[in-house]
């Protein structure tokens, strides 16, 4: 895919999360990113098992906005007032959004966002993001503890061939986990960390901070966003 595609797609989920926590250091101590940079294994593995990414849980790919509206108040049993809505002025792209806490034992409050395209106007990515910036209880180990319980889970899930794990991106961020299934739909996971400072503050408090994104996308090569024509200018 592959470069670009993650890129872009991480670049859209930090601009409707508002989150700017990718752009940060790797960590030290406490929160510090997962060991060993590795290669997935072959999909399927002794299991035989092949992944169908089709978005997230009853969210499916194609689905309209009062589709997955529904399908959110089913999954986390919120009421429709809880439902935000957002649009994306440069991509042309609108946006559902909610909070839930039971989305992943452990990793406290989560902010899930249902993207859906342009000219279809149906989903075509699904973005989550946990951490101490969503969640101040929630502790970094307790993040990165997430990150590699999801990392095992989609290992053995039964990727294509070509998918990677626990490798330092340029910006320092860690990817904790890249692939796709049999049709091309792409599933990004990623963890950036800072470390607490060397003295802590006056309110001797630890402000060491985690942020793990998983993200879920239908077409990572040709996403439905508006873009200028070349030429045009």
């Amino acid at each position: 895919m592959r470069k670009r595609s993650w890129v872009a797609s991480l670049a859209a989920w930090l601009l409707f999360s508002g989150i700017a926590a990718a752009q940060t250091p790797p960590a030290s101590g406490a929160a510090a990113a997962p060991p060993s940079a590795s290669a997935a294994p072959p999909p399927g593995g002794e299991t035989g098992k092949h992944v169908v990414v089709e978005g997230f849980r009853s969210a499916h790919w194609g689905m309209t906005d009062a589709q997955v509206k529904a399908a959110i108040q089913g999954d986390f049993k919120v009421p429709a007032a809880k439902i935000r809505a957002e649009e994306n002025a440069a991509e042309k792209t609108t946006v559902l959004s909610v909070e839930a806490s039971d989305v992943l034992e452990g990793a406290g409050l989560a902010r899930v966002s249902y993207i859906f395209g342009y000219t279809t106007k149906k989903l075509i990515q699904v973005n989550l993001l946990w951490g101490t910036s969503i969640d101040p209880r929630v502790k970094p180990e307790e993040i990165v503890t997430a990150a590699n319980q999801l990392r095992q889970l989609f290992v053995d899930s039964g990727y294509q061939p070509g998918a990677i794990s626990n490798t330092r991106s340029a910006d320092g961020t860690i990817i904790v986990f890249e692939g796709q299934d049999a049709q091309k739909h792409t599933t990004l996971l990623r963890l950036a960390t800072t470390p607490a400072p060397a003295e802590p503050d006056k309110d001797n408090k630890d402000h060491a901070s985690a942020t793990l994104f998983l993200i879920y996308i239908l077409d990572a090569r040709n996403p439905d966003i508006f873009r200028l024509k070349e030429g045009q200018f």
